[in-house]
């Protein structure tokens, strides 16, 4: 088996070789960095010398903290994508820390506990807070937006004080700067992570766009009138805005699903592996979102060139880098069992009403004309396949009729 380890350093021309299209190529260099980086983070917990099992308080109250994580980045306008990044360092946090770091650094002493399992719920939330301190410090910025775009005047700016009033009384300042300080050591200031909202942006910059989609559509037939190609290449953007939103929303349903925890889940072979890395999280929802609307919303066409792309990507990594070909860690591939388990796990926590309920748009400046929400939009021009919004009480299953998978059969 060829080595796993990673160079530090690669040249990109043997990206560049394995393609004409330079578009490609250069989302090929942001998905190999993305994954670059994504190994320096997991190759931490494959590497263990043995299995660490996710502590059961953590297990227990992972998802009320990503619930809590949203209503405080909601709070400050800030973008969503930290509570991935907030959530990746409580996680790492806990798979390295020792309940002695832990009494030395809270005011609530573990009382010579030597298991995690055990530790005072007030020491969890105040890692969880202070986790969420660091990564809105290192990764939201503090300023209230500019006047040029008013919904951002809205935010508000934080300070610590401030922030600490949000834990209603458990905590004081030094607690959670106390805190700060053991989770940057603790994580020996590894403090941006690849998460699956990057994986997404990126995998959906592979998808072609409106213009190139219908030039393959009437490559061998008769050119439509300008007018209507306007119109189909209308209808296509809003698509295209649509696909991307719900594959964000099926992202962050998927990164509060029990068992799709990182780090504790490897199969620890010191090969840098992860069932559930980022990466592949991101791509089966993209997969899933697109499963979630109609051929007619979204062409059999376009949902093939997509999978080609990142498949071509795939491939010049390979290429590129024998060793990700040795430890099996690219499988970007719809029928790939892996990617249909995520899926599947993903829908499991889907619930229609939420995506299909009443949805209000959002209000511009005063004179303006409101949006609305795309899901709204998309609703109404039947846009979504149906079979997966039937009731909330028994999720389609994805299966290899549906429209992407049976294409790849």
């Amino acid at each position: 088996m060829a080595s796993s380890s990673m160079p530090s350093s690669m040249p990109f021309q043997a990206l560049h070789a394995t393609s004409k299209d330079s578009k490609l190529d250069a989302m090929t260099e942001q998905i190999y960095g993305l994954l670059h980086r994504e190994f320096d983070y997991i190759r931490m917990a494959s590497t263990q010398s043995k299995p660490v099992s996710l502590p059961r308080l953590h297990a227990q109250w992972r998802p009320s903290i990503f619930e809590w994580f949203y209503k405080i980045i909601d709070h400050f306008l800030l973008e969503r994508g930290i509570v991935a990044i907030a959530m990746d360092y409580v996680d790492r946090f806990l798979l390295t820390t020792s309940c002695r770091q832990l009494d030395n650094a809270s005011s609530f002493k573990m009382e010579g506990l030597r298991d995690l399992d055990k530790m005072p719920v007030k020491t969890y939330q105040l890692v969880a807070m202070s986790s969420l301190y660091v990564a809105m410090k290192l990764h939201a910025g503090n300023e209230p937006g500019s006047e040029a775009h008013p919904w951002r005047t809205k935010r508000k700016t934080f300070c610590i004080n401030g922030f600490v009033k949000l834990s209603r009384g458990q905590f004081i300042a030094e607690d959670v700067l106390s805190m700060e300080s053991l989770i940057l050591q603790t994580l020996t200031w590894k403090m941006n992570p690849v998460t699956v909202s990057c994986f997404l942006d990126s995998f959906m910059d592979l998808f072609p766009r409106p213009k190139e989609i219908l030039r393959e559509l009437t490559r061998d037939g008769a050119r439509p009138k300008p007018d209507i190609l306007a119109k189909h290449r209308k209808h296509l953007g809003v698509a295209m805005h649509v696909l991307h939103e719900l594959s964000r929303y099926l992202v962050e349903l998927a990164i509060c699903v029990p068992g799709l925890t990182p780090y504790f889940e490897t199969d620890h072979s010191g090969q840098y592996m992860n069932q559930i890395a980022p990466s592949a999280i991101s791509y089966a929802a993209i997969l899933l979102a697109l499963d979630m609307m109609s051929t007619s919303a979204i062409p059999q066409l376009a949902r093939q060139m997509f999978v080609a792309r990142v498949t071509k990507a795939q491939d010049s990594l390979v290429c590129a880098l024998s060793s990700l070909s040795a430890i099996k860690y690219l499988r970007y591939d719809p029928r790939d069992p892996e990617v249909l388990e995520l899926k599947h796990l993903i829908l499991g926590s889907f619930v229609p009403s939420l995506v299909l309920g009443p949805l209000t748009g959002q209000e511009g400046p005063e004179g303006s004309t409101p949006t609305y929400h795309p899901f709204k939009v998309a609703k109404s021009a039947g846009m979504f396949n149906m079979r997966y919004f039937k009731n909330d009480d028994a999720p389609m299953i994805s299966s290899p009729t549906s429209p992407l998978d049976s294409s790849m059969v």
